[in-house]
């Protein structure tokens, strides 16, 4: 894990040298300061010994699934460029580690200032700069504050909602107790959520896909829609509401 903290300081080191913010012209979307700030990391992790999938540098010879002792690790470089782009303080550096087993260790760490850092090891609890985590069972869902990726359908049935940009950190805040769930009314790649994923898992929350999909993908092209939410009956009613947006 001391490692993955030096990787996201690495990171965050760059991100304070960058003053290019356009558009870099090579994908829909990316930034230049994301090929930056992706360069840095992939060059840390592969001299490492570690297989990379990145959102911005896709995959490179990886052999699917892992069966010996090989590491790989998902990485999302700049979590929220956009945010970032418009000086909006939530974007983050988002790491998950996987192995033969699964996902293996976590790590979000924010990067406009604040340097919140969520971390977790499989099997082993979640934590918040050291803190465990360990989330609340919400029973009364007209009560909840829910994370989304896109605009939910009215009425939800939940007191309100915030749709802030950043996945890794919107879903990290499920576990901390900040967000009561979150839900994903479009789609994700696996980049921007997996660490996320495992936070929220090992701090007790109910992690999933609206469609029942797993959650890990190799496939860059790949997407997916995650659900985590603080007890099942949530985790039950925002897929509900997820699977009648699609039908809107």
């Amino acid at each position: 894990m001391g490692f993955l903290h030096d990787v996201a300081d690495a990171a965050a080191d760059t991100l304070d040298e960058i003053e290019d913010w356009s558009l870099s012209g090579e994908r829909d979307g990316q930034y230049s300061a994301d090929v930056v700030v992706d360069d840095v990391i992939v060059d840390m992790l592969q001299a490492a010994g570690f297989d990379v999938l990145s959102e911005e540098s896709g995959i490179g010879d990886v052999e699917w699934p892992i069966d010996d002792d090989r590491l790989l690790v998902v990485v999302d470089p700049l979590d929220g460029s956009t945010n970032a782009s418009k000086g909006l303080p939530w974007f983050a550096t988002s790491m998950c580690v996987v192995d033969r087993d699964g996902l293996r260790a976590a790590l979000v760490a924010e990067q406009s200032g604040t340097e919140t850092r969520y971390a977790a090891t499989r099997g082993h609890g979640a934590n918040c700069d050291g803190v465990p985590l360990r989330v609340q069972e919400l029973r009364d869902i007209s009560s909840a504050v829910i994370g989304t990726n896109g605009v939910p359908p009215s009425p939800h049935g939940w007191w309100q909602f915030r749709s802030m940009g950043a996945a890794a950190l919107d879903i990290s805040l499920v576990a901390k107790g900040g967000l009561d769930g979150y839900v994903d009314f479009h789609d994700h790649g696996v980049w921007d959520y997996l660490a996320a994923v495992l936070i929220c898992r090992e701090a007790g929350a109910v992690v999933g896909d609206v469609d029942g999909r797993d959650l890990m993908v190799i496939d860059p092209d790949d997407r997916r829609s995650p659900v985590v939410a603080s007890s099942q009956a949530l985790y039950d009613s925002l897929v509900e509401t997820a699977r009648q947006f699609r039908h809107i």
